[in-house]
């Protein structure tokens, strides 16, 4: 699907989501009123600023569509995590609303006054919200739109809310037992956990966090599917918005090609994965493997083998050995729990033990990606 194609989904789902919560909050203002209850009102208020939610995505989308510009060469695809941040935080400022009127409430209770046509309202703006939740949700899913799916969260949750409000109109009706203080209270906590929830899963991405186990995965099979190819190392992407991954990674090649057949394979690896994932790769490093020395070959599996047996240790990788010049290289991942000083002291000690007419370099690096 083509970046406008994809905006054009996201504003339409958002207009559709404006439409619908401007009506709703009309109406359960309206029976808020009539009928008394504070339920009713602050859901009628939540909607509100549903309207603005949706609003915010819409902009948001827009201003992230915009093309690469001088001061923004990586395009402004992130905008839309600061448009979903903007959203969650609607939601947990409604939420800290709603607590407030809801405790004056439960002070100074007002008893509810729910009639047969409220009671059907509550009905239709339930199932309403559900529909409108889960269309949002789903869209948001498939066009990996942070705002759109934290838009459906919302509207899904405003449909339990007045699914709740819905229960206490009918015990309310039927036992003339009013939970409408209470009810409230236990709304607005719902909505300030989901807008801090919301909050959160953003800020993450906006922090910077790992990539997508399963891309990475598949992005390093792909390279190593490349002919001569012994492994894809150090992937290392950076998000500009969804979908938008610049990076680099390192490959391990055979140490007797030559740098037409490296300038070759490069090329191939960086246009398959553009191609395939949409990923640009900027960056293709080169590890060199020995080949024809079996010497080399043995003393490899050796320290492979040895380095694999310290702890916190998750992969050996870009080992290159010189048995004349007594010399010997290579990279270990380790996890983020690591103590990479212990761990050098014990990789040293290990080859040490090993080849001790051997001098060895080793560098660590963080385990980034799976």
């Amino acid at each position: 699907m083509s970046g406008a194609e994809r905006e054009k989904r996201i504003i339409r789902t958002g207009v559709i989501g404006i439409l619908a919560n401007i009506l709703l909050a009309a109406f359960k203002l309206l029976f808020g009123i009539l009928s008394r209850s504070i339920a009713i009102t602050l859901d009628a208020v939540n909607n509100a600023s549903d309207v603005l939610s949706s609003a915010v995505t819409v902009v948001g989308t827009k201003i992230a569509g915009r093309p690469a510009d001088r001061e923004h060469p990586m395009g402004h695809g992130r905008v839309e995590y600061i448009s979903a941040q903007i959203v969650s935080a609607v939601i947990l400022y409604a939420g800290i609303a709603a607590l407030s009127e809801a405790v004056r409430k439960a002070i100074s209770p007002v008893t509810p006054d729910y009639s047969t046509l409220t009671v059907v309202m509550l009905v239709i703006a339930t199932a309403v919200k559900l529909a409108l939740g889960f269309y949002a949700k789903e869209t948001g899913k498939k066009l990996n739109s942070d705002s759109l799916v934290n838009s459906g969260r919302d509207a899904l949750l405003d449909a339990v809310i007045s699914a709740t409000t819905l229960i206490s109109a009918v015990i309310f009706k039927v036992w003339g037992l009013s939970l409408e203080a209470w009810l409230g209270i236990l709304i607005s906590l719902v909505i300030i956990k989901a807008g801090i929830d919301m909050f959160r899963d953003t800020a993450s991405k906006l922090t910077g966090e790992r990539i997508d186990s399963e891309l990475s995965k598949s992005i390093k099979e792909t390279i190593c599917a490349s002919e001569g190819v012994f492994g894809a190392y150090d992937l290392l992407l950076n998000g500009y918005g969804p979908d938008r991954w610049i990076g680099s990674v390192n490959i391990e090649v055979p140490d007797t090609w030559s740098a037409d057949m490296i300038d070759q394979t490069c090329r191939s690896i960086t246009e398959k994965v553009a191609s395939e994932y949409g990923v640009i790769l900027s960056s293709v490093g080169i590890y060199s493997r020995n080949e024809g020395n079996h010497l080399a070959a043995d003393i490899r599996r050796a320290v492979t083998e040895g380095a694999m047996k310290v702890d916190h240790v998750l992969e050996i990788h870009g080992f290159i050995c010189d048995p004349e010049a007594k010399t010997m290289g290579f990279h270990v991942v380790t996890d983020f729990r690591s103590d990479s000083g212990e761990i050098l002291r014990e990789l040293y000690g290990m080859t040490k033990a090993l080849y001790p007419d051997y001098e060895a370099e080793i560098h660590i690096d963080s385990d980034y990606s799976d």
